[in-house]
């Protein structure tokens, strides 16, 4: 008598809440594992928008193994400069912008440039259904229940959490955003550069400061300028509820030139305007059960880190791997993090020096990096800087 072959075991499936950077590599390496990923984003349509990323080191790395590098674009020159700008309006070159940076090449780009590359990886492959998310979750020993949003109820064998720093799954499994949210004194906005600067070579950066204060413009090859201010103020959370243009031409309207006038100019006419607080996100556990955070979600590093979207990247393909190697859905959350940790926590506490790189706090900040850059502009000093490096 013939033996019967056994049925296919049926593929393990995720819900994974968050179309971003993190999301959308946790599908695609779901999907190369075997996995049936879904995913729900309560926005009613992808985002294009974003400022710049610092792309290398861990990202990089993960990047290069997913097979997506390729489609990266580089939206800088080769030879690539950040000029300074004073509040008079006076332009002073700076530092040549680094090939590479850890061991890994560095490629300047736009954070809509990664999702884009990401999606057009994944949505031939994963459902995606957007505004939609979770209302409520419940889990057992196997499986998870999600209600959604618009009473849709799914079950899955693992529920990733991908949505971002103020994240709903974090908030409806491990407890309000405010135990978890560490907040800079600090508002950030961005916003693309509708019209010409004139004089800016693309690829080349322009950076103002004074205390307290910064605005930069990245100008990017085959891409419009993006602008972003960054300013201290003692109550964040009240800051970013104002109307961006009128809160911003408060802090940085006495610069004089073209340059910051222009950003302030593309701020009153863009309908789109990134306006938020600057925080990280330090929890103690990123996983609950079948319950994952991942990226800004668990382990937000804010942008001085330079390696929130790499880490995103980085964090998905690291937990396919775990998830993969061990059959254990729990074992495999708690190596995933056992080995990513260390990395996130090395990276939040550079982000604190980093900081007062992108904005001094006062007069003797302001001069300190004007120093420190013009330093490392001169051939010795970037030798110097090089071997610090390494």
């Amino acid at each position: 008598m013939a033996t019967q072959p056994l049925p296919p075991h049926p593929a393990r499936r995720a819900v994974i809440v968050g179309s971003g950077i993190s999301g959308l590599a946790a599908a695609l390496t779901l999907h190369r594992a075997g996995w049936q990923p879904l995913i729900v984003e309560r926005a009613p349509r992808r985002r294009t928008g974003g400022y710049f990323v610092r792309f290398f080191g861990p990202g990089y790395a993960a990047a290069e193994r997913l097979g997506i590098l390729d489609a990266l674009p580089q939206r800088t020159l080769p030879d690539g400069r950040m000029y300074e700008i004073d509040r008079s309006g006076r332009v002073t070159p700076g530092i040549t912008f680094p090939s590479q940076v850890d061991g890994t090449p560095l490629r300047i780009l736009l954070r809509s440039d990664l999702e884009r590359v990401l999606y057009d990886a994944v949505h031939d492959l994963v459902e995606i259904r957007y505004g939609v998310g979770p209302a409520a979750i419940t889990q057992d020993r196997h499986q998870v229940t999600v209600t959604m949003t618009d009473g849709s109820v799914e079950t899955a064998d693992l529920l990733i959490g991908a949505d971002g720093i103020h994240s709903t799954v974090r908030s409806l499994v491990f407890g309000p955003e405010d135990l978890y949210r560490k907040d800079f004194d600090h508002a950030v906005a961005a916003c693309v550069i509708d019209g010409e600067l004139p004089d800016v070579r693309d690829g080349d950066t322009l950076v103002a400061t004074a205390p307290g204060r910064s605005a930069w413009i990245n100008t990017y090859i085959d891409h419009p300028p993006v602008a972003f201010l960054l300013y201290r103020t003692p109550w964040p959370a009240a800051e970013v509820r104002k109307n961006p243009s009128e809160a911003l031409r408060e802090v940085f309207g006495d610069f004089g030139g073209t340059i910051v006038p222009a950003m302030l100019d593309a701020m009153d006419r863009s309908e789109s305007v990134l306006f938020d607080q600057v925080s990280q996100i330090h929890i103690n556990r990123w996983s609950q059960g079948r319950v994952v955070l991942l990226g800004d979600s668990a382990w937000c590093m804010t942008l001085y880190s330079g390696q929130g979207s790499g880490m995103g990247i980085a964090g998905a393909e690291l937990l396919s791997r775990m998830l993969t190697e061990l059959d254990s859905i729990p074992a495999a959350l708690g190596a995933w993090e056992q080995q990513l940790r260390p990395l996130t926590t090395r990276y939040q506490k550079q982000a604190l020096f980093m900081q007062h790189m992108f904005m001094p706090v006062n007069r003797f900040g302001h001069l300190a990096r004007r120093t420190a850059i013009r330093a490392i502009s001169s051939p010795v000093g970037a030798r110097i800087a090089k071997a610090v490096k390494r």
